[in-house]
C-alpha cells in the first residue's frame, strides 16, 4: 500500500527547520553582551521592526518544548532570531499581501496533531512528560497554535508559488516509481554462494518444499523460519536487484538466481498488485507540489533575509 512520507503534520513542522535554518548565520550580524536582556530589550533589528528579549524567550521555549535534546546556545538563539524575524515578520506581510488565511478550526485540528506528534517523537509517548514541560517553561496552548499558525500560513502561501503540475508530469512519475505503488508477496532463500543457490532453485522446481529449504539453508534471519515469505511488502523498501526481480519476475515461477548485496537470492514471486494511477493520483500531485515548493522556498527566504539587514545583539 503507498504511503505518503510527507504527512501534513511534518510539512507544517520542518517547514522552519528545513527552509528557515537554509540561511546562514554568516548573513546576520551578531553581537554577545553577556549579560540576560530585560524582557522589554531589543536583541535584534531588522529593516522594518525589532525583536524584544521576551519575544525570543517565547520562540526559545518552544524550541525547547518541541527539542528537548537541543542545546540552546547564543548560535542557536541566533538562528531562531531569524527563523521569528523571517516567518512571523517578513513572510506574514506576504502572506497577508496574498490574501493567505487559514481557519481557526484548521489551526487547532494542526495543533492536536503537532501534540502527539511531539508526544510520540521527543517524549517517548508520554503525554504527562509533554504537558510537564509546557508547564515548566510557561507555555500555552495559545503560544504553540501561533507557531503552529505560522506553519500552516507558509505551507499555503508557497502553494500561491508552484505552477500547477500538468497531468502528463503525474503520469509520467507514475510510470518511473512504480514501486512506490505496488505490493508483492514474495519467497525466496538467500545463500553466499552461487552454486549452492542454483542447487535449491532446482530442488524447489522439483517439488522441494520451500518452508524446509529455507530453514535449512538461508541466511535471511527476516524470513527463513517462515518458508522465505514476505508478504504484502513494497518493492521500494528493497534494494534495488531485488527490488527489480519482484517487479518483474512472472508470478509462480520459481526464477533464476541473482545477487545482491547480501548474496545470491532463489525467488518465487506469489502475488503483485499496482495500485492504479487514478487511487494514488492526489498523492502523486502533493510530492510533486512540494518539491516545487522546496526549491522556490530557499531562495526566497534568502532574499528576504540579505534585504532585511537582521542585526542581533544577545
Amino acid at each position: 500500500m503507498y504511503s505518503k512520507k510527507n504527512s501534513r503534520v511534518k510539512r507544517v513542522l520542518l517547514a522552519f527547520t528545513s527552509a528557515a535554518f537554509v540561511v546562514t548565520l554568516a548573513g546576520c550580524g551578531t553581537q554577545t553582551s553577556g549579560a540576560a536582556p530585560s524582557g522589554s530589550t531589543v536583541v535584534a533589528t531588522y529593516n522594518g521592526g525589532t525583536v524584544t528579549a521576551s519575544q525570543l524567550d517565547k520562540q526559545v521555549k518552544i524550541e525547547e518544548l518541541t527539542n528537548p535534546k537541543l542545546s540552546i546556545t547564543n548560535a542557536i538563539k541566533t538562528q531562531i532570531v531569524q527563523q521569528y524575524v523571517l516567518y512571523f515578520r517578513l513572510l506574514a506581510q506576504k502572506e497577508k499581501q496574498a490574501g493567505v488565511s487559514v481557519p481557526q478550526s484548521q489551526v487547532a485540528q494542526q495543533l492536536l496533531a503537532a501534540k502527539q506528534y511531539w508526544i510520540q517523537s521527543q517524549y517517548g509517548g508520554s503525554a504527562s512528560a509533554f504537558d510537564s514541560k509546557m508547564q515548566q517553561l510557561n507555555l500555552t496552548d495559545a503560544d504553540l497554535a501561533e507557531f503552529i499558525k505560522a506553519g500552516l500560513l507558509l505551507d499555503k502561501y508557497a502553494g500561491t508559488l508552484v505552477k500547477t503540475v500538468p497531468l502528463s508530469e503525474q503520469q509520467q512519475y507514475y510510470n518511473q516509481n512504480l514501486e512506490q505503488f505496488t505490493t508483492v508477496t514474495v519467497r525466496h532463500i538467500l545463500v553466499k554462494s552461487l552454486p549452492l543457490a542454483q542447487k535449491i532453485a532446482t530442488e524447489l522446481r522439483n517439488g522441494g518444499s520451500w518452508d524446509k529449504l529455507a530453514k535449512e539453508y538461508s541466511i535471511d534471519p527476516g524470513s527463513k523460519n517462515d518458508g522465505g515469505l514476505y508478504q504484502n511488502q513494497s518493492p521500494a523498501n528493497w534494494v534495488p536487484s531485488f527490488a527489480k526481480h519482484a517487479m518483474t519476475q512472472p508470478i509462480g515461477v520459481i526464477g533464476d538466481p541473482f545477487k545482491s548485496r547480501f548474496g545470491y537470492h532463489v525467488m518465487e514471486v506469489i502475488s503483485r498488485k499496482t495500485e492504479p494511477f487514478s487511487q494514488v493520483q492526489a498523492s502523486i500531485l502533493q510530492q510533486l507540489t512540494t518539491q516545487q515548493e522546496q526549491k522556490l522556498l530557499p531562495p526566497l527566504l534568502t532574499e528576504l533575509q540579505s534585504k532585511a539587514n537582521i542585526k542581533v545583539n544577545l
